[in-house]
């Protein structure tokens, strides 16, 4: 059974001189300039650059590679997309994302581009996600029930729309520890759900956008066995 889900629901609505001023101006470019293989951690679980079709990712016409990458068109009828590896399980572990932040199809209507990792299904995973007005939250459905988890929004870390974002999740035990952009934002613990379980990429619009809707885009996605 392929291991991709499309939904028509919407999930979530929601002074030190001039040393000091060259480090402080400095460090938003150190920040967007992480990358997955700088950040992660132990050896290497599973990489895709999406240079071809072997990653072991669901075939469907509207999920494209080509040149940019990976690419999931959303439209209506469905306003959100869970995406998960078919040939890949992991649990402890150290997830991480490389993906273009989608521009919102509408001012009232953002759309989002999330990580996802201990996903048993498509009913229950969590996933670290940032959207279009630059907002970061850590998400978990279980059973098909949302929760936030944490609202990891920061004034000095804003992602723009069209901009490279790096989503990072490591697993230990029942700890978590997210980041985005290299810049670490939450540790959490939860409880992990038992059996295999897969990680993926997570796509959403606020609400339905006609044909042919919103490209959500990833670049490169890497998994490791963390420390």
């Amino acid at each position: 059974m392929l291991k991709l889900f499309r939904s028509a629901l919407s999930v979530v609505t929601q002074s030190a001189g001039l040393f000091s001023l060259a480090l402080f101006l400095a460090a938003p470019s150190l920040a967007y300039a992480a990358d997955c293989a700088s950040l992660q951690k132990g050896n290497e679980i599973f990489a895709d650059s999406f240079t071809d079709n072997t990653g072991g990712w669901p075939t469907d016409p509207d999920a494209s590679i080509d040149k940019s990458g990976l690419t999931l068109h959303l439209y209506a009828p469905n306003s959100s997309w869970v995406y998960l590896n078919n040939t890949f399980n992991a649990s402890d572990g150290d997830y991480c994302l490389e993906g273009i932040l989608p521009k919102a199809p509408a001012a009232n209507n953002a759309a989002y581009l999330g990580l996802v990792f201990l996903a048993k299904d498509a009913s229950t995973f969590d996933v670290l996600q940032v959207d279009s007005s630059g907002s970061i939250a850590l998400w978990r459905k279980v059973s098909g029930t949302w929760t936030q988890v944490a609202n990891l929004s920061r004034k000095t870390l804003v992602p723009a729309p069209g901009s490279t974002v790096v989503l990072r999740a490591l697993v230990k035990g029942s700890l978590i520890d997210v980041s985005v952009n290299g810049t670490d934002l939450q540790k959490v613990r939860i409880q992990v759900p038992t059996g295999p379980l897969d990680f993926g990429i997570y796509a959403q619009t606020e609400s339905n956008v006609a044909k042919p809707g919103v490209g959500i885009q990833v670049t490169k996605y890497r998994v490791t066995a963390g420390q």
